[in-house]
């Protein structure tokens, strides 16, 4: 274990030593064939992308979706089995665009009206923190990168636009989610002494922290599986966390 916990350390550290600073969005040009809004209705052309999501509550701070993968599809409400994995209460095309982590790197791929920072992007285009995603005139996101130690992304909501079930926001979790008391962490939670790590590890959800937690009322050290419904809980902390069907109808 403790060899375990070594390697992430370094791993994380040189996550920051590798950091970039930010910059403007920069268009990234894809093949003819795929930069056309008329080409991207076929089911052929977006990828069934949805991977794992889960709801996240955090006690007296809020509530957060969970998305874990490297491509994530935005759209308005559908009929459909699998909706999009960021599903909006929007007059949004149900594939309207398409959010992927290539390497260290996230990108927008626009599948009808999207504006970038106040640049109207019609291919592939880079993301970088504090940029505006507006979608369909009045659909309005930030998006940032909270932490150099993590490649996860957050998704705020800026216009009145959110998903049927009342959030905060959206995290797009890549390798790992920081929930502390410092603003550059994912979820900033001020009465909190210590940051908790979420992380994917072996095809299941953990965490970790240097803080005494309980999960679902047993003491652990270190690290713990978080399975459906776990209860993670400290004498600053209590939050939960809850697998989400992708089947809207089960």
């Amino acid at each position: 274990m403790q060899g375990s916990l070594s390697r992430w350390r370094n791993w994380m550290r040189t996550k920051a030593l590798n950091a970039r600073p930010e910059a403007s969005p920069r268009r990234i040009a894809l093949p003819a064939e795929t930069t056309n809004f008329e080409d991207t209705n076929s089911e052929t052309n977006v990828a069934d992308t949805l991977r794992e999501r889960y709801m996240l509550w955090i006690d007296g701070v809020g509530a957060w979706q969970l998305l874990a993968g490297h491509e994530f599809l935005i759209g308005g409400p559908t009929m459909e089995q699998k909706p999009a994995d960021i599903c909006l209460m929007a007059n949004l095309s149900r594939r309207h665009a398409t959010l992927k982590r290539s390497g260290e790197d996230w990108f927008i791929h626009p599948h009808q009206s999207t504006v970038i920072s106040g640049k109207s992007v019609t291919s592939q285009t880079l993301l970088r923190t504090g940029d505006a995603i507006c979608l369909a005139d009045r659909v309005r996101l930030g998006f940032r990168i909270p932490s150099v130690l993590s490649g996860s992304a957050l998704i705020d909501f800026e216009s009145h636009h959110r998903p049927s079930h009342s959030l905060n926001g959206i995290i797009l979790m890549t390798e790992s989610v920081l929930l502390g008391p410092r603003k550059d962490h994912h979820i900033c939670c001020p009465e909190w002494s210590d940051m908790i790590v979420i992380y994917h590890q072996d095809g299941q959800l953990k965490c970790r922290s240097r803080m005494a937690m309980s999960v679902n009322g047993e003491r652990v050290r270190d690290s713990a599986a978080l399975n459906d419904g776990a209860i993670v809980s400290g004498e600053e902390f209590r939050f939960r966390i809850e697998k989400q069907s992708l089947n809207p109808s089960a």
